[in-house]
Parts: structure tokens; C-alpha cells; sequence
């Protein structure tokens, strides 16, 4: 957050003021791709990067994310069952609190061509009893490398069309108490049923009748995802002021999961997405401008079974993400975006029940984003 409010500083104190010109003046500058603000500019209105979407424009930039939010998991749930029938606390009503980081780079060697990657990192932290012990504790990172191009660009008739392909290459590492738990229990089940264990058990030898246990080992899960990801997208201003973007995507991922003793799967997540940014940009009446954006996104987790289900901490089989995202953007600097951005989710899960699947409890994400993002 220091270095992010650094960056700002230096970049305001660098970037000069925008100047508000007169419409001939300003349609002369927009003609090509040259320009930071010609490449995003569509008949004087200056499209700023959606936070759902990825627009159809090819430039060279850096900018900086700083989200934080909360996943909310409804439903009261059952407490699992142990052998040792301890009180455990329910799997419902979990709350997680979310903290990303993300930094995007972007060069446009040509007119209409990009090649960049986004890198983020990721941390989700239990935030009751029931997250805390099914959930527990990640951190991740994912990195998505991608080139871009602009198909079709028309200045008169204030459209843009583009392609955008890439890949996703993701790690991350959980630690959860149920996963120790559950293995402890498992540990002293079969040590009940093993004479030479029950006598080490009984002379207070927890060494020897937990011999080759691995208490951190069954705390941790490793994920690791490889996939690609592609979108087209496209752009249409409506003068100075509005404009509104639009984009299709769809990616698939290859996840590998290991975690606990012998508990080790593999899946394959595919997901449809789609949304819908328009803007306002109130230039030159005030540096303000402002995006309600919307999506939907539609998944499932191939090859998915009941026992990697529990090890991502009750994963769905398949979902249906609604999302909305508002914000408010600074727009007083001709290459800079400057903005915060609130987000609401609600997903709807469909889960794994013996041998059928049945609809989970929904999952509602609220979160906020500071947005800062410079054009050279």
C-alpha cells in the first residue's frame, strides 16, 4: 500500500494535466494509435479498463490493484461425524476475508497489437470458527501472460473490435485444522484396531502409536493450475461523454491437488463469462468519471469427486457468478486511471450428494478495489 501510494504520487507529480480542447482539436488527436489517450479513445470519449472485462484496446501501460473483500458462504450445515464423535464445528456459514494484489503490464510494439501478463497475489484467511477450521489459510499467485490485437478500429463510427488469447498458470497452498483433525482421527481409528499400538497408547507413547504420522503434511493442501484463456471483446462511443464495452470469454484449466495422506486429484474447470461496462465521463465539466459494469459466468469442475471437493474446501461441481461492479474514476490526467471500484457477487453451486448433485448453499462476495493504472 506505501509503495502503491508512492507510485500515485510520483505519477500525478510527473503525468501532465488533461487539457480540454475544442472537439476538432481533440478528433485530430484521436486518429491512430500513437497517443496513451488516442489508443483508448473512441470520438472524444476515453474509455477507462474495466474491472469485469477486458476491453478491445492495445496500449502500453503498468498499473497497480489493491482488492479486499469478503466471501460469505450461507447455510447452517452439519457438523461432520468423527469416530470419536468430537464437537466440531459446522461446515455452513463460513466467511472468508480476501486480499489481492495484482500488477498488469501491457507494450503495444505496433499499432493494434499487445503483449503484456497480469501477476497477483492472493491470500483468503478464515474469518469465524467454521471457515477458520474447514478453510484455515492460503496464499497463492496467479499469471496470466497474453497478446492482444485490435481487429477492427473505426474513428468515425466510434467502434473497436479485439482478440485477446493467453495463459493461466496458477500456485497456491492451503493449511486447514479440519485436514489435522481428520487425521488424527483416522490415526487413533486404526491404532484401536492394531494390538502393539493399543499398548503404546496405553503406556502414554504417543510416538510410538502415531509412528510415522505427519501432522503438517495433513494440514497442508498444494494446488497447482495450467490452462489458456481467450475473449473477444468490443467498443462503441456515443460522443464525448458514454460509451460501453462489451466482452465474451471462456477458459480451460488443468488443476492438480494434493493434500493430506494419499489424498492427491486432478481436475479439469472450464467457464463461459460474459459482461457489459458502460461509462460516463463528465470531461470538461469535471475531472470525474464513472462505470457500472456487469457479468455473467457459468463453470464447471470436470473430474471432480467427493474427496477433492473436501480438500478446496467444498468445491462446486458446477456454478452459475452473477456479478456487478460500480466505480468512480479520477479523470483530470490524460494517462492515468485512477479509481475505486466496489464489487457484489452471487453465486449459485450445484454440489456433489452420493451419486447426484444437488443445489449448494449460495455464496455472496463483497468486495473493493483501488485501481491505479498509467499509459505511456
Amino acid at each position: 500500500m506505501i509503495g502503491c501510494a508512492a507510485a500515485l504520487a510520483a505519477i500525478l507529480a510527473a503525468s501532465p494535466a488533461r487539457a480540454y480542447e475544442s472537439e476538432s482539436e481533440s478528433e485530430g488527436e484521436d486518429e491512430g494509435h500513437g497517443g496513451a489517450p488516442a489508443a483508448r479513445t473512441l470520438e472524444g470519449h476515453t474509455f477507462q479498463p474495466p474491472v469485469l472485462l477486458d476491453g478491445p484496446f492495445t496500449t502500453t501501460h503498468m498499473g497497480i490493484d489493491t482488492t479486499l473483500g469478503l466471501r460469505v458462504r450461507d447455510g447452517a450445515g452439519a457438523p461432520p461425524a468423527g469416530p470419536m464423535r468430537l464437537p466440531l464445528p459446522a461446515r455452513g456459514g463460513q466467511e472468508i476475508f480476501l486480499f489481492e494484489e495484482r500488477l498488469a503490464i501491457g507494450i503495444s510494439p505496433a499499432p493494434g497489437v499487445e503483449i503484456g501478463a497480469r501477476g497477483a497475489f492472493q491470500m483468503g484467511l478464515g474469518a469465524n470458527a467454521s471457515s477458520s477450521y474447514h478453510y484455515g489459510a492460503r496464499t497463492g499467485y496467479d499469471v496470466r501472460p497474453h497478446v492482444a490485437f485490435e481487429l477492427l478500429r473505426s474513428d468515425d463510427l466510434g467502434v473497436s473490435i479485439g482478440l485477446r488469447a493467453g495463459l493461466v498458470m496458477a500456485e497456491g497452498v492451503r493449511a486447514r485444522p479440519s485436514g489435522l483433525v481428520d487425521g488424527i482421527l483416522r490415526e487413533a481409528d486404526a491404532a484401536m484396531r492394531d494390538p502393539p499400538r493399543i499398548r503404546c497408547l496405553l503406556t502414554g507413547d504417543l510416538g510410538c502409536a502415531f509412528d510415522g504420522f505427519d501432522g503438517a503434511g495433513a494440514m497442508r493442501v498444494d494446488e497447482r493450475t495450467f490452462g489458456i484463456h481467450a475473449s473477444a471483446s468490443a467498443a462503441k462511443s456515443f460522443g464525448r461523454h458514454v460509451g460501453i464495452q462489451a466482452s465474451f470469454g471462456a477458459e480451460a484449466l488443468d488443476t492438480r491437488l494434493r493434500g493430506g495422506p494419499g489424498l492427491e486429484s486432478r481436475t479439469s474447470p472450464i467457464a463461459y463469462s460474459g459482461a457489459l461496462a458502460a461509462s460516463l465521463d463528465l470531461a470538461p465539466f469535471a475531472p470525474l468519471g464513472a462505470m457500472l459494469e456487469a457479468g455473467l459466468e457459468r463453470g464447471e469442475n470436470r473430474g471432480l469427486d467427493r474427496p477433492s471437493a473436501e480438500l478446496v474446501g467444498g468445491a462446486p461441481v458446477a456454478y452459475t457468478a452473477e456479478r456487478v461492479a460500480a466505480g468512480v474514476y479520477y479523470t483530470g490526467r490524460e494517462a492515468l486511471t485512477l479509481g475505486f471500484v466496489g464489487t457484489y457477487g452471487h453465486t449459485q453451486e450445484r454440489r456433489i450428494a452420493g451419486s447426484t448433485t444437488i443445489p449448494g448453499p449460495p455464496v455472496r462476495t463483497l468486495g473493493g478495489r483501488i485501481a491505479l493504472r498509467y499509459f505511456f
